[in-house]
Parts: C-alpha cells; structure tokens; sequence
C-alpha cells in the first residue's frame, strides 16, 4: 500500500517538479507545557517536567500568573531547574488563562505585565514569550507583546495564520503545529494521540515551516477517568512522550527552547511544492499518520526533500565531526587525568587563574557559573592541540600560511592569532558556542586536524581532540571523560548568536 500510494504521488505530480523553499529552518522541535500552577496536578507537572531533564531534552512551560506562586514544591522546583542543564524555559501564559482578545490593548499589555512581574519576583527572570491561553489572539495581542517585549507568541495556525518568519521581526510567532493529546471537541473527553500522531504533525510542520511546536498540558500524562484527573503520572503515557522525543532524536532534529527557534536558522530547506497539497489532504483526514511519515522520508531518501546546513555549506571554515573531547578548568591541578599537567596557566597567559577571577571550580556550580565567584573573562572557553607560538616566545613560521584568518589584520609580536577565536560545538541537539583560550589536550602543533582534515595525533582519552570548560560541558552534558564525541567548527564573531556564552567575553591578549 505505501509503494502504491507513494507511485501515485509521483504519477500525479512528478511532472510539477517545481522546488518549494520553506521559510529559514532550525531543523527544531520545542515541546511547550501549558498551564504551569499551583497545586493542582502538580506531581505530574514536576514528573514531566523531570523526564525531560532524564532524555537531556529542553523545554518551554507556561505558567498563569495568578495561578502560580502559594505552592512551595512548584516554586522551588522550577527555580531549581532553571540554569541546568538541559534548559528550562519560562513563558507567559497569561493572568488568569483569559480570552486575550476579550480585552482592549491596554488590558491586555496590563495583563502580561502582572505575570511578568510575578514570574520575576519568583523566579528572578523574565518570561521569553507568551503562550496564549486557548490559543486565542487578535491585532491587540500582538502590539500588546511588542510593548512587553516579549520575544515570541505561541497560538496555533488556525488563529495566527503562516508564513512564519525566523529573522529579521520584532516578535517570532512559533505556533503549535503537533500536539501529544487535547480535549475533544464538545469537552466530554481527554483524547491521547498516539506516538505516531505526534510524528506525523512535527514533520509536516518542519518541512512546511522549518521548525514544529509540540503542545503539551499536565492532561495528557495524568492517571485519569473520563475527565477526572488524578495527581499521578500515567507511565504509558510517559513512555509514549519518550518514544516521541526518541523519534525526533533519529530524525537528526534538535529540540529546543521555543527562544532558541529563531537562533538556529542554521539550514535552507527545500521540497517540491505539490506536496504542500499532500499535507492539506492529511490535514482533512485523507491520509494516515503512517503514509506521511514514509512520504517524507521516502523524498528526504530520494533527495527531493532536502534540508541543507547554511553553515557548512557557506562557511569558509571545516567542519570537524566525532571528536572525542574532554572537559578541563582554569585551575586545574596537576594529576594523573592531565598527565601531571596543572591549567594554573594557559598557553597565553601566565596568570590565567588571576585574570579569570578564581578556579573554575567543575564541582561546585550556580548554573553555568563557579559557585564562589563571577568569572571576569568568558566562562565558556575551550583549548585545540595548536599554539601559534613556539616554546622560546617566537611566533611559528608558518603560523600565517596556516591559521585561516591570519590576512584578516596585521598582528603585533605579542598577539596571539588563536586566542579568542570562537567554535561552535554540536552534540545531538544541543549548540554551543565558546572562545579559545589554551592549546591542548597534551598537543600544541597539530595543524594538520585544527586547520585541516587530519585526525588528531593525541593519544591520550581515546584520541581526544578537544578540551571544554565546566560550563560547555554542562551546557552539553559531557560528563564521561574519554567517551564523549562532538562536531565543532570555526565562526566568526558576527555569527555567534546571542546565548549564555556572550554574557562576558574574553579580550584579553597574551601575558607570558
């Protein structure tokens, strides 16, 4: 039956070869929680919210401002996870969970300020967005979010139609485009949808518009008669979340906070324009979850719906992939994991530690800081096997015949080409981005990998081609030393987006 439905596909509209380009993709997925309160439900919010953490997946939740704040198992809960890792995101979901556009602009803005507020003093952050409760939004809504500068909405496509662009507007609209249950049309009934259901929507939704939402509420995992819900975690319902995120996972797609959409517009995606008209007919009814899924990764096997990465495609620079990397510390001392080489030092500079603002102690940890102090220079940093140095202060002959952006400015004798520079790191579905600020693991002239197609020649931790500090390493979640493999890849100042690593940023030069 798939072979022949996919034959017809082919027959009808193999001759309407044109190429449709969706809007920039992510090649994302966020899965949004809705209706974050007080009390009610909330063993079952706090166990979704911890499976998440469990599959190293991120996640948005709203919460409804008046709802929210009395009950001290929620409140110190959710401000416990926020920092970790994977990322936690908070959204407004309204005051009361009110009919947005029963309201006039002014009461509306009014609205979301009052649950902004109340988040802030809880929590001691601002929501991202707005997750509109009942999905409902107008004109209002929109002016409303802009003058609460409120990164993004989150209605659904029936009420805020596409095109949904991903840069270059004031307010991202990110709808839900798949859902893991919902209530049934005359409210008499909660209805799950099935693993399959959810997989079906969120590729539809990446190929039409390069990015899925996943709606979820408290609802959906509650132990339940008819619409009696009881304060427990149904472990079916569970294990058919984690199959849904596993899926996504064997897709290649990242999952993400819903702020994070607009920041990994990373690819251009392209697939024939009559299978738009494939997803109406799904969309009606016509056609099973089953045959879209293997619709979609028939044409993505047979090229015809491609989704092409802009970064390395366009980048002047390598892409280095499974590299087994390591974590170390400005600090660090001396033992038989580093050889009996301390990080009291850099390759740059000699008071490393000083210039840093302490140890960058990898056990005692606020977020993705050391507990006992505010560094003074980039706590997301890195080191590669290279020094444009040599060991007698001079710089390498051939230092400018091989770092790639050596022509980009005249260099003074002591300034170092590598320092500072910027990588992104990919792990699964998680980037980050950090500086260089030392030469290692164990290697201080391996031109041939850094700025090349070569392996490296470390021995050492399986090979290790890489070393991170503590705050990539939780942003990531590299906690098996010798074991974790990464791709990462050079970038320039201009394309590193805004995230955790650009709070502070190192300037500093060489002090040998």
């Amino acid at each position: 039956m798939k072979i022949i439905f996919l034959s017809l596909i082919l027959v009808l509209f193999g001759g309407l070869a044109q190429i449709s380009y969706a809007a920039d993709s992510c090649m994302c997925v966020a899965f949004r929680l809705d209706d974050i309160q007080d009390y009610w439900l909330n063993n079952v919010q706090m166990g979704v919210i911890d499976e998440f953490h469990k599959k190293n997946a991120s996640m948005t939740i709203g919460i409804i401002g008046n709802y929210f704040g009395n009950d001290a198992s929620m409140v110190n809960f959710i401000k416990n996870k926020i920092g970790s890792s994977p990322e936690i995101e908070i959204a407004n979901h309204g005051w009361n969970h009110e009919h947005f556009p029963l309201h006039m602009e002014p009461t509306q803005e009014y609205l979301l300020d009052k649950t902004n507020q109340k988040v802030i003093s809880l929590l001691g952050i601002t929501p991202a967005g707005f997750i509109a409760p009942y999905d409902d939004i107008n004109n209002d809504t929109m002016h409303a979010l802009v003058q609460q500068k409120l990164g993004y909405l989150s209605a659904n496509e029936t009420i805020d139609h596409p095109p949904y662009p991903l840069s270059g507007v004031s307010l991202y609209r990110l709808p839900e485009t798949a859902e893991i249950g919902a209530v049934n049309d005359d409210n008499t009934n909660w209805i799950d949808y099935t693993p399959e259901y959810a997989h079906a929507k969120i590729l539809r939704s990446i190929t039409k518009y390069g990015f899925a939402v996943v709606m979820m509420h408290p609802q959906d995992f509650s132990s339940r008669h008819v619409l009696d819900y009881v304060n427990s975690i149904n472990q079916t319902r569970i294990g058919q979340l984690d199959s849904v995120i596993d899926l996504v996972k064997n897709d290649g797609l990242k999952i993400v906070t819903m702020s994070e959409i607009p920041k990994n517009d990373n690819y251009i995606q392209k697939h024939p324009a009559w299978l738009d008209r494939v997803f109406e007919w799904y969309m009606r009814g016509n056609i099973t979850d089953g045959t879209i899924i293997n619709t979609v990764n028939f044409l993505k096997s047979k090229n015809i719906v491609t989704y092409n990465s802009k970064l390395e495609t366009n980048s002047k620079y390598l892409l280095h992939q499974n590299v087994t990397t390591t974590y170390f510390w400005s600090g660090e001392s001396a033992s038989k994991d580093n050889q009996y080489n301390d990080n009291l030092s850099s390759a740059w500079d000699s008071k490393w530690v000083e210039h840093f603002g302490g140890v960058d102690d990898p056990t005692n940890r606020i977020g993705y800081l050391p507990a006992k102090f505010i560094p003074l220079e980039n706590p997301f940093y890195f080191a590669l096997p290279y020094d444009d140095f040599s060991s007698d202060g001079s710089r390498k002959s051939d230092a400018n015949s091989t770092v790639y952006w050596s022509h980009e400015k005249n260099w003074n004798d002591s300034e170092s080409m590598v320092k500072n520079k910027w990588i992104k790191i990919i792990e699964g579905n998680k980037t980050v981005y950090a500086q260089w600020e030392d030469a290692g693991p164990f290697e201080y002239d391996d031109k041939n990998y850094v700025f090349g197609t070569f392996p490296p020649v470390n021995k050492f931790n399986n090979n290790a081609g890489l070393d991170v500090s503590p705050a990539v390493r939780d942003y990531l979640g590299l906690y098996h030393q010798g074991k974790n493999q990464v791709s990462w890849q050079f970038v320039d100042f201009d394309n590193v987006p805004d995230g955790p690593w650009k709070k502070i940023i190192t300037a500093s030069q060489m002090t040998r």
